[in-house]
């Protein structure tokens, strides 16, 4: 399987990079950070993967294109999606500016959709597979209003494009996890503690673990991705969060 991830520098797209690179080939999306995009690859070769970096800014559907275009033509062709690219601006509602909403749902919905959009006639061609890394956000609303409007909209969009691709053979599926041992997810928790954000002192996991790695996500992507008949699924990765 030739795979594309997103926001692979890093995080859940790096831990799923490397996983994948086992029985996979894989091409690491980034947009600033070349370098760490760089030792991701270096790490999926160490399985014995074909793996290649391919830069570009998803916002942008011409750039998504190339994105995908520079996928098909490095890996011989395109099987699989995994559309991980993410990004968080906490803050109330009332201090969200109009820059703010429109990077986060830019960079978490608009660029998932062009991505896709641009690789449906590789997946529609190769009965490929593809996978949203959403949030459980999307349904319990954590966070604040611009991430979890972004993550319901990757939702919206699991479900459509379920319907609409799987008579071509196309599997759609998207994994929601609940807090991720990352970077991202200190910023989310230091912010909500010092800013006492309202509603989310009753949210909480419903295991002794607060988080989980970003490899047990990448084994649920994998899962997704590899697995014939799971179709349409979001798959809450969450410890029992949307639970209530």
């Amino acid at each position: 399987m030739r795979v594309l991830v997103t926001g692979g520098s890093r995080g859940v797209g790096r831990a799923t990079a490397i996983e994948l690179a086992t029985d996979h080939d894989v091409a690491v999306g980034y947009v600033e950070n070349e370098t760490a995009a760089e030792e991701t690859v270096e790490a999926c070769r160490d399985r014995g993967a074909t793996a290649v970096t391919v830069g570009g800014d998803m916002r942008d559907s011409a750039d998504a294109d190339r994105l995908v275009a520079e996928t098909a033509d490095a890996l011989g062709g395109l099987d699989a999606v995994v559309s991980n690219a993410g990004i968080v601006r906490p803050n109330r509602v009332e201090e969200t500016t109009d820059e703010a909403w429109r990077d986060v749902l830019g960079v978490n919905l608009d660029g998932a959709f062009y991505v896709s959009r641009a690789a449906t006639p590789h997946l529609r061609e190769n009965g490929g597979a593809l996978v949203y890394v959403s949030s459980v956000g999307g349904t319990a609303g954590t966070v604040d209003a611009a991430y979890a409007a972004s993550k319901a909209g990757l939702h919206g969009l699991t479900r459509a494009l379920a319907r609409e691709l799987g008579p071509d053979d196309v599997r759609v599926n998207a994994v929601a996890p609940g807090p991720v041992d990352t970077s991202m997810n200190d910023a989310i928790v230091e912010y909500l503690e010092a800013e006492s954000f309202r509603g989310h002192e009753n949210v909480d996991t419903h295991l002794p673990a607060y988080a989980c790695t970003p490899e047990t996500v990448a084994e649920s992507v994998r899962f997704l991705l590899e697995t014939e008949y799971v179709h349409g699924e979001i798959l809450r990765l969450d410890g029992g969060m949307s639970l209530g």
